[in-house]
């Protein structure tokens, strides 16, 4: 016979799980759909002073919309920047778009983490709700035809070796 108390821990992992799945389903099931659409035109600032544009875009890119605070975003862009500092990829295939925080936050963030990078900045949100992120890091691999090859939110435990698949 079960002890009760492992009977009430694994209903409540059990009602955890379902929970979780509930809640991200929708927002899996659009990233999923996002997948081969073709991204239409945006354009962002950059911490170099430039301006992104999407119509001048001809090789693939991968976009990090993330925040200052998002410690699973911290996580991601060291292992994007680690890849970078070994010359696995190029920094200009990546832009890691800060969202919903001002230039001077940023930038003493990138500069503190010595992510090397390409920065874009989006103080309102705009070109995150274009791309309907519901979370931070949102990762999306944009071809250079503008179409998505692939999109997710979260902790990518295969992102390394996604990225190498995806750049080389």
């Amino acid at each position: 016979m079960k002890n009760p108390i492992s009977k009430i821990i694994n209903g409540l992992l059990a009602i955890g799980i379902i929970y979780l799945i509930v809640l991200k389903a929708p927002s899996i099931w659009s990233q999923f759909k996002s997948e081969g659409t073709v991204v239409s035109d945006f354009q962002v600032m950059t911490n170099s002073g430039s301006e992104f544009y999407t119509q001048t875009m001809t090789s693939k890119k991968v976009l990090v919309f993330w925040a200052t605070w998002c410690p699973p975003c911290k996580f991601e862009l060291s292992r994007i920047n680690d890849l970078v500092r070994e010359k696995s990829i190029s920094a200009d295939s990546v832009l890691a778009i800060a969202m919903d925080q001002d230039q001077q936050t940023v930038d003493r963030v990138v500069a503190e983490r010595g992510y090397q990078f390409v920065i874009g900045y989006d103080p309102t949100g705009q070109v995150a709700s274009h791309f309907k992120v519901s979370g931070t890091p949102t990762i999306v691999f944009l071809n250079s035809d503008k179409t998505i090859h692939w999109m997710t939110t979260g902790l990518s435990p295969l992102l390394k070796f996604r990225l190498n698949l995806f750049l080389d």
